[in-house]
Parts: C-alpha cells; structure tokens; sequence
C-alpha cells in the first residue's frame, strides 16, 4: 500500500511539475529530432511539408500519414518482422492539433483532467502533430507483454524508431507506459537512445539541443 502511495504521489508529482513549467516553442529545425511534450510546443497550425500515406498492407487506421522518411522506416520495418511472423500495422500516426484538441477534451470530459493528462497531450503538445510517431496495433498497456511488443523492443531501433513513453520513466516523459506509441529519430540516434536506456529528452540534456542529426 506504501509503495501504491508514492507511485500516485509520485505521477501527481510530475503532472504539477509539467503544469507550472514555464512553455517552450519547440525547435522545427531539429527535423526529426525535435523535441515535443508538456513543455515543449508545436507552432498553432503546424503540419509537415512531406506527410504521405502508410502502405496499405500496412495500415488500419484513419490517421494513416507520416512524414515520408518515417513512413518508409515503418514499411521496412513491418517487413522485416512478417518475417519473424510478427505482424505489425499502424493504429494511428500523423494527428492535426484540431483533431488532438477533440481528443484531448473527450479525454478530460471521461477521466478528468487529471487523469486525462496521463495519457492524452493538449492540442499543440501531441507528438502525433510532428508526423514522426505511430501508434502500434493497439493502445493498451497488455500490448507490452505480446510478443509483437517484445519484437519491437528489440528491433524497432534498426529502423530508426524508439519506444516513446518507456515504462520506469513517467517523470521524465510525464506520461504513463505506452508500450505500442512509438517515435521516429533515425537508426543513428535511435540505437544510441536503446543502447543507453535514455528517453528522448534525456538524450536532448545529454547531448545539447542541437546536437545529433539535424537532419529535415
């Protein structure tokens, strides 16, 4: 029970601490490697220049545009584990800050604000809107413990992809586990993120924050 508290006090904690942080414009010229979360702001109305269409075979969801490089890695990617018999699709990728603004707000309306913001970002605050992260056949923490997940942990850096919202790291990311939200930042920085159990914004502190591939 003691040990529940301070998990709870410990989320509550983070949530504030992103609540009362000062915001930041987040740095586009950073292409691939910019840095969105509670502090870290999309201009209002950004959209990439390059988003495409995720191949078909490889899609099931509405939201199915990434940004072109990304979208590729996922097509290799998805290949590569059917022949591990591991299918993986896209659930969701590329999110408007319009379309996040309408999640966001169902999300407060079902768990309250709290709650919700565990889990869903404010429009202009979604990685979703930088066109780099997909979410990966479903959005349930059980997902963490297929062997779908399993493959992913072990493999998606290949492609340039890093598992976002890792578990054991709430109150670095300020969001809870999500073991299928997946971000693209290209095979160089990816495999030195797994190699170095690091979430993207502790590899910007480690590195600078124009340090890395700038790559558009």
């Amino acid at each position: 029970m003691k040990m529940l508290f301070l998990c709870s006090f410990l989320q509550v904690f983070v949530l504030n601490s992103y609540e009362t942080s000062a915001i930041t414009t987040a740095d586009t010229s950073l292409g691939r490697l910019i840095l969105v979360n509670k502090t870290y702001k999309l201009p209002s109305g950004y959209r990439p220049y390059d988003l495409v269409p995720i191949e078909e075979k490889y899609n099931k969801g509405v939201m199915n545009l990434l940004r072109q490089e990304a979208a590729a890695a996922f097509s290799r990617m998805c290949s590569r584990a059917a022949k591990d018999s591991i299918v993986l699709w896209s659930r969701s990728a590329y999110r408007s800050d319009t379309v996040q603004k309408q999640l966001y707000e169902n999300a407060v309306e079902r768990r309250g604000k709290e709650q919700a913001e565990r889990h869903t970002a404010k429009p202009g605050y979604s990685e979703h809107q930088t066109g780099l992260t997909i979410d990966i056949n479903s959005t349930h923490s059980s997902f963490g413990k297929t062997r779908e997940a399993d493959w992913l942990r072990q493999h998606a850096h290949l492609f340039g992809f890093i598992e976002r919202y890792p578990q054991h790291k709430e109150n670095i990311t300020g969001y809870s586990y999500e073991p299928w939200h997946y971000r693209y930042v290209g095979t160089e920085v990816a495999t030195y993120i797994v190699e170095n159990n690091l979430t993207l914004e502790e590899y910007h502190e480690r590195n600078g924050k124009h340090s890395g591939d700038p790559a558009r």
